[in-house]
């Protein structure tokens, strides 16, 4: 973690073919907070900035979906995710944005376009 300015914090997360959904929550929720019922957002007043490495690195699985894209996704088009474990609880994500790259020389070479 590393603060870029007074308003924002900053995370990097790099992909690898092995990075799966439930790997990628668990970085993504290393710097949530729970504020107030089933809301979660950054550390403080922060907004936070995810910039993610090698988009296109995550194994394909047989449906050739990437699942830790499919979380992102799902974030971004519902902004929330369920919490793993017994509860499945929702949990709505607030001020995050991401920011990624894709590898050119390994990978898929192909992101879902619905991202």
């Amino acid at each position: 973690m590393t603060s870029g300015s007074d308003d924002y914090i900053q995370q990097t997360i790099n992909f690898n073919y092995y990075t799966d959904s439930t790997l990628l929550q668990f970085q993504l929720e290393s710097m949530l907070e729970k504020k107030a019922g089933k809301t979660y957002a950054p550390l403080g007043k922060f907004k936070l900035l995810q910039f993610i490495d090698d988009l296109n690195m995550p194994q394909l699985d047989p449906y050739e979906t990437q699942n830790a894209i499919s979380l992102l996704r799902q974030h971004k088009d519902y902004e929330h995710w369920y919490e793993r474990g017994t509860k499945w609880a929702l949990r709505d994500i607030k001020n995050t944005q991401y920011i990624a790259a894709m590898n050119p020389t390994a990978g898929s070479f192909f992101v879902d376009p619905r991202l």
